[in-house]
């Protein structure tokens, strides 16, 4: 079974969960703190390296479950994943999940990219006006990308709104190539 069919299952049913405990959000947060930790560690490797006995691994699993303090029901929803050798697909899991939990809470998240961060203000703005654009309830992803020069690249649901310098220039070039001289005067 290809690894996201495998996530879909595993979030969908945690989402399930949260919904009948009103812990969605809660459960997210959660898994996707296990998450970051399972990537930024070595922890995946001994979680899943077959050199490891079972108990070993359970072992490790167990004193980062302790160490994170999660809510039970998402340590024990560790647990199982873990059990059925699927630790390798955590980050799929937790990824799919919020995608499930944001869309329950009429939630979208837009990817936008500036060449310098954005500060407080000018995020509080620009989520304003995507939730204007959209009529949803945006969350910012930002992104830095020193090669758009200036302005910004939003993309939301698969629209882009580019308001970026750099593609402001390469229309003005585009216009500018296209002008005959006659059309100048």
């Amino acid at each position: 079974m290809p690894s996201s069919t495998v996530a879909e299952r595993y979030a969908r049913a945690l989402v399930e969960i949260g919904q009948d405990d009103s812990k969605v959000d809660a459960y997210g947060a959660d898994l996707s703190r296990f998450s970051q930790v399972l990537t930024s560690t070595e922890l995946m490797g001994a979680l899943s390296h077959p050199g490891f006995s079972v108990e070993e691994r359970n072992g490790v699993l167990a004193d980062v479950l302790s160490a994170l303090k999660l809510d039970p029901m998402v340590a024990n929803f560790i647990r199982v994943v873990q059990e059925k050798g699927r630790v390798s697909v955590m980050p799929a899991i937790a990824e799919r999940y919020a995608l499930l939990a944001d869309k329950l809470a009429g939630r979208v998240r837009a990817l936008v990219t500036t060449a310098v961060p954005l500060d407080a203000a000018m995020t509080l703005q620009v989520k304003a006006s995507l939730e204007a654009a959209t009529g949803k309830t945006i969350l910012i992803d930002p992104q830095v990308d020193p090669d758009i020069l200036g302005g910004l690249v939003a993309q939301v649901e698969g629209r882009v709104f580019d308001a970026s310098l750099k593609t402001r220039l390469l229309n003005l070039r585009q216009t500018l190539l296209a002008t005959t001289p006659d059309q100048v005067n």
